[in-house]
C-alpha cells in the first residue's frame, strides 16, 4: 500500500492505533495501514490503542478469500472520481464489498487482496509478500455503503 501517499492525504488528521505487539497503524474512517518499521515519527490527532474490531482482522488466521475488482460505480450521475465506489468480489463471487476510491488509490500492484467477511463486518485485508512464502497484513480497508 502507498504509505507516503497515505500520510499526505491525511495530514494531521489521522489516527495512531498502537497493537499489543507495538506495531503501529494509522488510521482514517475506513483505511487503516500498518506503519512500517522503519518510519519512526507520525502526525497524528491521536494516539490510542488498537480497535477490537480491526485487531480480530488482523489476527484472524486463515484468509482464504482472494478477491478482484469487478466494477467501478458512481453512485451520483454528476459526481467526481472522489465519489467512485469500487467493487471487490471473491473469486468464487459469493462474496462483495465495496470501497472507497480513496482506499482503492491506495493499493499497489504488487499487494495481495483478499477479503474478510463474517455476520456484522466485510473488509479488504491488503498484503504484502515479504519473501517466497509468507505475507505481511500492512492494510485494512473498511466496507462502504453507496
Amino acid at each position: 500500500m502507498k504509505f507516503k501517499k497515505f500520510v499526505k492525504s491525511l495530514g494531521a488528521d489521522g489516527i495512531l492505533y498502537v497493537r499489543e505487539n507495538g506495531d503501529r497503524w494509522l488510521s482514517s474512517c475506513s483505511i487503516f495501514m500498518k506503519v512500517p518499521e522503519d518510519i519512526r515519527t507520525v502526525t497524528a490527532c491521536d494516539s490510542t490503542s488498537m480497535l477490537s474490531l480491526i485487531e480480530n482482522i488482523i489476527n484472524y488466521d486463515s484468509f482464504s478469500q482472494p478477491c478482484e475488482l469487478v466494477e467501478a460505480v458512481m453512485p451520483v450521475a454528476d459526481g467526481v472520481i472522489k465519489d467512485c465506489v469500487r467493487i471487490f468480489a471473491t473469486k468464487n463471487g459469493i462474496d462483495k464489498t465495496a470501497i472507497c476510491n480513496d482506499g482503492y488509490a491506495l493499493i499497489e500492484r504488487g499487494d495481495i487482496v483478499e477479503m474478510f467477511v463474517d455476520e456484522k463486518i466485510s473488509a479488504l485485508v491488503i498484503k504484502r509478500p515479504v519473501d517466497l512464502v509468507d505475507e505481511e497484513i500492512v492494510g485494512v480497508i473498511l466496507r462502504t455503503e453507496y
